[in-house]
């Protein structure tokens, strides 16, 4: 465990599925997870899963990676967080 640490880890698609199963397993080896989704509430749920398991998870959500605004806005918020 621990072979992410001090490490951030940008991660679509959070809300269910495999982005939930990654953004569970980045941060169960110690990174911290920046995930997005567009769904807001299964967004929320992921990063109270993380939290409950004792890692670390900030989330933009809603937001749509399939246009450019959305994706800017994910990266540049990420960043400055």
């Amino acid at each position: 465990m621990g072979r992410l640490a001090g490490k951030i880890a940008f991660i679509s698609g959070t809300g269910a599925g495999i982005g939930r199963a990654a953004a569970l397993l980045f941060a169960a080896e110690g990174a911290s997870v920046f995930g997005c989704d567009l769904d807001g509430d299964g967004a929320a749920e992921t990063v109270e899963l993380v939290e409950k398991a004792g890692g670390v998870m900030r989330s933009h959500a809603p937001v749509d990676l399939s246009t450019e605004a959305g994706a800017k806005e994910w990266i540049e918020t990420g960043i400055s967080a």
